[in-house]
């Protein structure tokens, strides 16, 4: 099962936003966990070493952070190259990495300005795979 969202748009120095991918509910109700996470960018974006962004994937239980599962900095030599996958979490490639869900966990996408910042462009898709 996949879980997507995309992100909006953040200028330079934004304030941090929240993005809510969804509320994890199994329909057996046991808990599963996340497998894979990727970025896809409308456009290219070009890492800075010192101002920059992070994109972090997080789950949270009854309202409070649980786990930050997930994490891009747009730092020097980290870029994302227009409509490219850009894979955070692999558990095929690192057995054991997956996070456990349980139901009614909440998974959201942070978006930080670090320093002086680097702007999002809009349209930056989070796919978040649980199986």
């Amino acid at each position: 099962m996949n879980y997507t969202v995309t992100l909006p748009a953040q200028s330079a120095a934004g304030a941090t936003a929240v993005t809510v991918v969804g509320e994890f509910s199994p329909e057996d109700g046991n808990g599963r966990g996340v497998t894979r996470v990727s970025l896809v960018s409308p456009t290219a974006v070009t890492g800075a070493a010192t101002n920059n962004f992070s994109v972090n994937v997080r789950q949270l239980r009854a309202g409070s952070v649980v786990a930050t599962f997930a994490t891009f900095t747009a730092g020097s030599g980290s870029n994302l190259a227009v409509e490219t996958p850009k894979v955070l979490l692999d558990c095929n490639a690192t057995p054991g990495a997956g996070v456990a869900l349980n139901d009614g966990d909440v998974l959201d996408v942070q978006l930080v300005q670090n320093g002086t910042g680097l702007a999002v462009p809009a349209g930056i898709v989070v796919t978040i795979t649980i199986n």
